[in-house]
């Protein structure tokens, strides 16, 4: 009986030592790639608007701009950020601009005609408000069939799902193509050697816990 247990003990010591190489291989598989599934790059084609999200405004309107003087679009649009406080600076006759006026000031310094660029009314603390402020614009403009989104690297794959996501509700098929910024300096592939960019990473992966714990059903 005893030799009948040692047997069982040695079955069960290999079976752990298998799971733990095959746990080894998988992280040494996904580690490095855990920065290249947060990027979403599509191929890019004519679109009817470019949507340009709030947070890292050089970077975006600089890609939003270059897209813009290729010919892709003719209209760059964004929302207003929710900036804590504002209310409280306005109450004392204080006014700064939001990221979403520092863009359209860029976006002029940059020689795009005033006419071409429009800030959505809305006040946006989420991507996820973004997305819905958006689907709002886009019911109220049914010739806009095509999106370009533009966004930073990190944070392209998720604006993808969420924008997809919120806009399947609308009445019509709304193509979003993902267009991250190559003037975003995370490095998808050596994420882990610069603290930013890890700090992207682990930010980026607990908002997708969020987007698919929560979020996606209040799309």
């Amino acid at each position: 009986m005893s030799k009948f247990k040692e047997i069982l003990r040695q079955i069960k010591h290999k079976k752990l030592i298998l799971l733990i190489i095959i746990l080894v291989v998988l992280a040494t598989y996904s580690f490095p790639r855990l920065g290249n599934w947060l990027v979403s790059e599509e191929e890019i084609s004519e679109g009817d608007v470019i949507v340009v999200l709030m947070g890292s405004v050089p970077d975006r309107i600089l890609e939003a701009v270059d897209i813009y003087n290729e010919g892709y679009s003719e209209k760059i649009i964004m929302v207003n950020s929710h900036m804590v406080g504002y209310d409280a600076l306005l109450s004392r006759g204080v006014t700064i601009p939001g990221d979403a006026q520092l863009a359209v000031m860029a976006a002029t310094a940059l020689d795009v005609p005033e006419e071409d660029l429009l800030i959505i009314k809305g006040e946006a603390k989420s991507t996820q408000d973004e997305a819905l402020i958006v689907r709002e614009y886009l019911k109220e403009n049914k010739d806009i069939n095509n999106i370009i989104l533009v966004t930073s690297k990190y944070h392209s794959s998720r604006s993808k799902k969420i924008f997809t996501k919120a806009l399947d509700k609308l009445d019509r098929d709304v193509n979003v193509i993902s267009r991250p910024s190559r003037y975003d300096n995370f490095d998808a592939k050596m994420w882990w050697k610069d603290r930013e960019d890890i700090a992207r990473v682990v930010t980026e992966y607990l908002k997708y816990l969020n987007y698919y714990l929560r979020e996606q059903f209040q799309l």
